[in-house]
Protein backbone atom coordinates (compact mmCIF):
# COMPACT_ATOMS: atom_id res chain seq x y z
CA UNK A 1 0.00 0.00 0.00
CA UNK A 2 0.83 3.34 -0.09
CA UNK A 3 -0.02 6.87 1.55
CA UNK A 4 -1.05 10.03 -0.29
CA UNK A 5 1.28 12.95 1.85
CA UNK A 6 2.20 16.94 0.80
CA UNK A 7 5.63 17.19 0.93
CA UNK A 8 5.36 19.24 4.21
CA UNK A 9 3.41 15.75 5.94
CA UNK A 10 6.20 13.58 4.70
CA UNK A 11 9.22 15.52 5.91
CA UNK A 12 7.22 15.83 9.27
CA UNK A 13 6.72 12.29 9.39
CA UNK A 14 10.49 11.71 8.26
CA UNK A 15 11.71 14.36 10.42
CA UNK A 16 13.24 16.57 7.76
CA UNK A 17 12.80 19.50 5.81
CA UNK A 18 9.30 20.36 2.81
CA UNK A 19 12.21 20.44 0.14
CA UNK A 20 14.52 17.97 1.29
CA UNK A 21 10.83 15.34 1.24
CA UNK A 22 10.44 16.93 -3.08
CA UNK A 23 14.58 16.13 -3.28
CA UNK A 24 13.70 12.57 -1.87
CA UNK A 25 10.46 11.96 -3.68
CA UNK A 26 12.12 12.64 -7.21
CA UNK A 27 15.23 10.30 -6.22
CA UNK A 28 13.02 7.54 -5.28
CA UNK A 29 10.48 8.16 -8.34
CA UNK A 30 6.98 8.35 -6.36
CA UNK A 31 4.12 9.31 -8.31
CA UNK A 32 3.15 12.62 -7.59
CA UNK A 33 -0.12 14.31 -8.04
CA UNK A 34 -1.74 17.41 -7.79
CA UNK A 35 -4.53 17.54 -5.09
CA UNK A 36 -7.86 19.71 -4.90
CA UNK A 37 -6.34 22.00 -2.57
CA UNK A 38 -3.52 23.11 -5.12
CA UNK A 39 -0.54 20.96 -3.15
CA UNK A 40 1.00 18.30 -4.92
CA UNK A 41 0.77 15.02 -3.29
CA UNK A 42 3.15 12.09 -3.23
CA UNK A 43 2.46 8.48 -2.97
CA UNK A 44 4.65 6.90 -0.55
CA UNK A 45 4.75 3.46 0.27
CA UNK A 46 4.50 1.92 4.00
CA UNK A 47 7.36 0.60 4.08
CA UNK A 48 9.21 3.78 3.30
CA UNK A 49 7.66 5.20 6.37
CA UNK A 50 8.02 2.17 8.55
CA UNK A 51 11.83 1.57 8.25
CA UNK A 52 14.80 4.47 9.20
CA UNK A 53 16.01 6.60 6.08
CA UNK A 54 19.46 6.35 4.38
CA UNK A 55 20.79 9.66 5.83
CA UNK A 56 20.79 10.09 9.48
CA UNK A 57 19.43 13.37 9.55
CA UNK A 58 21.17 16.40 11.90
CA UNK A 59 23.68 15.24 14.06
CA UNK A 60 26.68 16.48 16.15
CA UNK A 61 29.00 18.32 14.03
CA UNK A 62 31.62 16.89 12.21
CA UNK A 63 34.68 15.65 14.55
CA UNK A 64 37.20 12.99 14.87
CA UNK A 65 35.49 10.31 17.08
CA UNK A 66 39.17 9.90 18.80
CA UNK A 67 38.35 13.31 20.05
CA UNK A 68 36.47 14.22 22.79
CA UNK A 69 34.72 17.24 22.52
CA UNK A 70 35.87 18.34 26.10
CA UNK A 71 39.59 18.05 25.09
CA UNK A 72 40.44 21.95 23.94
CA UNK A 73 43.34 22.50 26.97
CA UNK A 74 44.94 19.59 24.91
CA UNK A 75 44.49 21.14 21.83
CA UNK A 76 46.47 24.36 23.43
CA UNK A 77 49.76 22.72 24.06
CA UNK A 78 49.50 20.92 20.89
CA UNK A 79 48.73 24.19 19.18
CA UNK A 80 51.51 26.35 21.32
CA UNK A 81 53.97 23.14 20.43
CA UNK A 82 53.25 23.41 16.76
CA UNK A 83 53.51 27.30 17.02
CA UNK A 84 56.93 27.40 18.64
CA UNK A 85 58.24 25.00 16.37
CA UNK A 86 56.73 27.14 13.21
CA UNK A 87 59.08 30.22 14.95
CA UNK A 88 62.02 27.95 14.77
CA UNK A 89 61.45 27.37 11.39
CA UNK A 90 60.62 30.78 10.55
CA UNK A 91 63.49 32.39 12.48
CA UNK A 92 66.10 29.97 10.10
CA UNK A 93 64.37 30.89 7.04
CA UNK A 94 64.75 34.63 7.69
CA UNK A 95 68.68 33.73 7.91
CA UNK A 96 68.32 31.95 5.02
CA UNK A 97 67.10 34.92 2.88
CA UNK A 98 68.94 37.18 4.67
CA UNK A 99 72.36 35.46 3.02
CA UNK A 100 70.63 35.03 -0.28
CA UNK A 101 70.30 38.84 0.21
CA UNK A 102 73.66 39.48 0.81
CA UNK A 103 74.69 36.98 -1.87
CA UNK A 104 72.60 38.99 -4.40
CA UNK A 105 74.44 42.26 -3.64
CA UNK A 106 77.70 40.84 -3.76
CA UNK A 107 77.20 39.66 -7.20
CA UNK A 108 75.00 42.77 -8.38
CA UNK A 109 78.46 44.59 -7.47
CA UNK A 110 80.74 42.75 -8.77
CA UNK A 111 78.07 43.23 -12.08
CA UNK A 112 78.54 46.67 -11.75
CA UNK A 113 82.43 46.72 -11.43
CA UNK A 114 82.63 44.57 -14.60
CA UNK A 115 80.51 47.06 -16.54
CA UNK A 116 82.40 50.09 -15.27
CA UNK A 117 85.64 48.47 -16.33
CA UNK A 118 84.00 47.79 -19.94
CA UNK A 119 82.97 51.19 -20.26
CA UNK A 120 86.62 52.71 -19.77
CA UNK A 121 87.92 50.63 -22.21
CA UNK A 122 85.69 51.92 -24.18
CA UNK A 123 86.52 55.49 -23.71
CA UNK A 124 90.10 54.70 -24.10
CA UNK A 125 89.24 53.42 -27.64
CA UNK A 126 87.41 56.36 -28.61
CA UNK A 127 89.40 58.53 -27.06
CA UNK A 128 92.15 57.56 -29.84
CA UNK A 129 91.06 59.27 -32.66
Amino acid sequence: MSRSLTYAELGELLGITAASANKLARRKRWPRAKGNDGKTRVSVPDESLDRPQDSPGDGPPDCPADVPPDSPPNMVHELQARIAVLEVEVGAERRRADAAEADRDAWREQAQRLVERQGERRRGWFGRR
